[in-house]
């Protein structure tokens, strides 16, 4: 999850960013990044479509307002999240033209974001998420089992038995897999997702699709805790 917060007051650029993070965390979501903008046109120069999952935009900013930063952005991603903060309703209908998912007005409170969030149903979102993989192609995150190195190129074992091939190093993979919370290398060459791990035991994980990889001896230890903390989140979720 990648998300970012447009807003030119500083304290409550702060505050979002807090209150979003912690939120996210406490759900099990994968946090990549959230990134703080003061403006539309600070933010515009970076944007490219698929950077961002959510994006939060104030309407009322100096420059460029949240309504016209939202006009550009839908130019060129039509599926981004969008929420507006704000402190009235002036521009609710603007808001349903642009497809804007919520409207959150200021001052919120931690219980107004868990309930913008869950509107906005980031669950089914997040089943949905594309990951680039180094070879410029993409794969859907979830779909991918675990995958292996070997002579000199990845192997992605996906959903439902198939495969990809690809040309990458093993820490080009791990940058890109384990920067999600649910994928960890257990021994090297292997990552395995947790969410398709159904027991680790006697030095091997046993994944879906009778699937068996084996665990470093001396990471046994730590991916037993990562396992048991993921499980864990998905309870809380």
């Amino acid at each position: 999850m990648r998300a970012a917060i447009i807003d030119d007051r500083a304290e409550d650029r702060a505050m979002l960013h807090r209150e979003l993070d912690t939120i996210l965390r406490e759900r099990g979501y994968s946090v990549e990044g959230i990134d703080l903008f003061s403006g539309g046109e600070e933010f515009l120069a970076l944007f490219r479509r698929g950077r961002y999952d959510l994006v939060f935009l104030d309407i009322y900013m100096e420059g460029i307002n949240g309504i016209q930063t939202a006009r550009e952005i839908r130019r060129t991603d039509k599926n981004v999240r969008l929420i507006f903060v704000t402190t009235s309703n002036d521009f609710a209908a603007e808001s349903y033209e642009l497809r804007a998912d919520y409207y959150l007005l200021k001052p919120f409170v931690h219980a107004d974001i868990i309930k913008a969030l869950a509107v906005i149903d980031l669950a089914d979102y997040e089943k949905q998420r594309t990951v680039a993989l180094p070879d410029g192609s993409t794969c859907l995150l979830h779909d991918i089992v675990f995958s292996e190195y070997y002579n000199h190129k990845i192997i992605l074992h996906l959903k439902g038995g198939q495969t990809r091939n690809l040309r990458a190093s093993q820490a080009a993979m791990e940058s890109i897999l384990c920067s999600n919370g649910f994928f960890m290398a257990c021994t090297k060459g292997i990552i395995v997702n947790f969410e398709y791990v159904k027991r680790i035991e006697n030095g091997t994980v046993f994944l879906e699709g009778n699937n068996q990889v084996p665990v470093s001896r001396r990471r046994v230890a730590d991916i037993r805790k990562a396992h048991a903390a993921y499980l864990f989140g998905q309870v809380r979720k």
